[in-house]
């Protein structure tokens, strides 16, 4: 598996928010569920997100900065301004994971299957509870956001990270910060800087073209199956 800051996210996440409820409310313990019914809810999605990679292996930390799209649970786009060009893009049919900024001159191509562990939003928020062993942290602050911190355990051995955190906003149910940690140690924090849900998203937003010169690099083909 390839670590670099553009790693999604898959978002890329991304990705693990939910739509806005209106006034703000007390903390209820019913907090995952609700952030988890809007995520699912939700049309499309905008973040500004900025990414922090720390790998206790090497001692090192990268960071990474960009937007995050998203339609539906299928359509997805990380497209990072640092590194700039990087971008990681679920279409539907395929993932596109293209870092000129560490391999110049290809683009992977993964089939949607082998690729659910790029979309983080969707890996956290889709039936929660059913998914992991749940522990509520207490409050914290994400800039000037009041959330509630809860802990997430994988109770499938193969899930694409051993554990994870999130922050769920208060007064909106909003995730505005996520933390895995992958079965390799590499610890991924997220932190979303604005969030806009059912906006009207520009044309292309989730699709992906391949620049002039580029190689496509197709995972199906490689491993034999359908391209």
């Amino acid at each position: 598996m390839i670590y670099r800051p553009a790693l999604s996210f898959a978002l890329v996440a991304c990705s693990a928010v939910g739509a806005a409820l209106g006034s703000a409310q007390t903390l209820s313990p019913d907090l995952l569920d609700r952030a988890a019914r809007t995520y699912a809810s939700t049309r499309t999605l905008r973040a500004a997100f900025h990414q922090t990679l720390t790998s206790p292996a090497t001692q090192t930390v990268r960071n990474a900065t960009g937007v995050l799209v998203q339609r539906g649970p299928a359509q997805f786009a990380l497209r990072f301004s640092d590194p700039a060009g990087d971008a990681i893009v679920s279409d539907g049919t395929a993932i596109w994971v293209y870092l000129p900024s560490t391999a110049k001159g290809s683009v992977i191509k993964v089939p949607m299957q082998l690729g659910n562990g790029f979309d983080l939003l969707t890996q956290l928020l889709r039936s929660p509870r059913a998914t992991y062993v749940v522990a509520p942290l207490g409050d914290s602050a994400v800039g000037p956001h009041a959330t509630s911190v809860y802990a997430l355990t994988p109770k499938n051995a193969a899930a694409p990270f051993s554990r994870a955190k999130v922050w769920l906003g208060r007064a909106d149910a909003l995730l505005w910060q996520l933390e895995t940690v992958e079965q390799s140690g590499l610890v991924r924090r997220v932190r979303f800087t604005s969030i806009k849900v059912n906006a009207k998203l520009p044309t292309g937003a989730t699709t992906f073209s391949v620049p002039a010169g580029v190689k496509v690099l197709d995972q199906a083909a490689i491993f034999g199956g359908k391209p």
